[in-house]
């Protein structure tokens, strides 16, 4: 197993203390796994608002345990991670175990530096992700509180729970596919991923804040109906150029009524299965137009639309304008 433990608040530190545990050299800040270790790699960027951040890729090519220790000084860490776990994975907060074995696991959560946090992660788990390492009195200016415990109390006293309180919709993974997807040479990429992260940190607290409002820590679901919702959320989203499952075979998945994946789904993602796998359909069409190459046509063709009008009219439902009104603009 291999073993990396740390307590740094500087997460360019963090990377030259785990290139020198592994024998790797740290190029532009970036990391490469020695693929006895693990495939993929780990980006540090310091952005000019002062937040650090940490871009995770990788497959784990034997067990590892990763651990940040608790210290004195406070610091948050907004944790943005989609793990596919084959084996097993355990969330250690504090004294608290989560256990999770064969599935996915796409969240946003926050931790603290006053307790240990940790990752017991089996051979072949996937670990994309983003960090993001926040201390507390930039995190109490951007809220504009004096005293973060009125804000995260709460939050944080669920410890291991808060684990599954905001799964990752599609907005989400487009923000953090965008992050992943800058170029090292755009003269823009640092304020391109300020933007892209500012935006994550703004939809997770507004989200914070809402379902506080609405008493959404006393919502009537188990781990496993949490957990069995986001993986159908998984298989929902795996291909949107492809046609939906239906609501009786998404069920079978996971092993429940489709009446009770209906009525969860909606309480974790806020929309119906479908009209949720529709805002992701025409995000991935909006994606496909603005990158160029492709024709209004060819992307209603791709996702399955044979009559022009209709991928039209369900388009601009959801964006307010007309696919060919965007390629103008773009």
């Amino acid at each position: 197993m291999f073993q990396f433990d740390y307590s740094f608040t500087d997460y360019e530190q963090l990377m030259n203390d785990l290139a020198q545990r592994l024998h790797v050299p740290v190029n532009n800040h970036q990391l490469i796994f020695p693929e006895p270790v693990a495939s993929g790699s780990l980006i540090f960027a310091r952005l000019p608002n002062g937040i650090h951040v940490n871009i995770i890729n990788c497959r784990m090519n034997q067990d590892w345990f990763l651990c940040r220790r608790k210290i004195r000084e406070e610091f948050y860490t907004l944790r943005f991670h989609e793990l596919t776990i084959p084996d097993t994975l355990e969330i250690r907060i504090g004294d608290e175990r989560l256990r999770e074995s064969h599935t996915t696991r796409s969240v946003a959560y926050l931790t603290d530096t006053l307790v240990d946090w940790a990752y017991v992660m089996g051979k072949g788990t996937v670990y994309k992700g983003i960090d993001i390492l926040l201390n507390a009195k930039w995190l109490a200016d951007y809220l504009g509180v004096e005293d973060m415990g009125d804000v995260l109390a709460a939050y944080l006293s669920l410890q291991v729970e808060n684990v599954h309180r905001e799964p990752l919709d599609s907005e989400y993974k487009r923000l953090m596919q965008e992050v992943a997807d800058v170029e090292d040479d755009n003269p823009m990429r640092l304020a391109v991923i300020q933007n892209r992260i500012m935006l994550l940190i703004e939809r997770f607290f507004l989200r914070l804040y809402e379902r506080k409002k609405n008493s959404y820590f006393n919502i009537p679901l188990s781990k496993a109906d949490i957990g069995r919702v986001m993986q159908v959320e998984a298989v929902l989203t795996k291909d949107v150029f492809e046609p939906a499952p239906t609501i009786s075979q998404l069920a079978r998945m996971v092993s429940i009524s489709e009446s009770k994946l209906k009525k969860d789904f909606k309480l974790i993602y806020g929309v119906p299965v479908y009209e949720y796998f529709q805002k992701v359909r025409m995000q991935a069409a909006k994606d496909k137009l603005l990158a160029g190459g492709h024709s209004v046509k060819e992307v209603a063709m791709e996702l399955g639309y044979s009559n022009l009008s209709n991928f039209t009219i369900a388009f601009k439902k959801e964006f307010g304008l007309l696919p060919s009104k965007l390629l103008t603009a773009n």
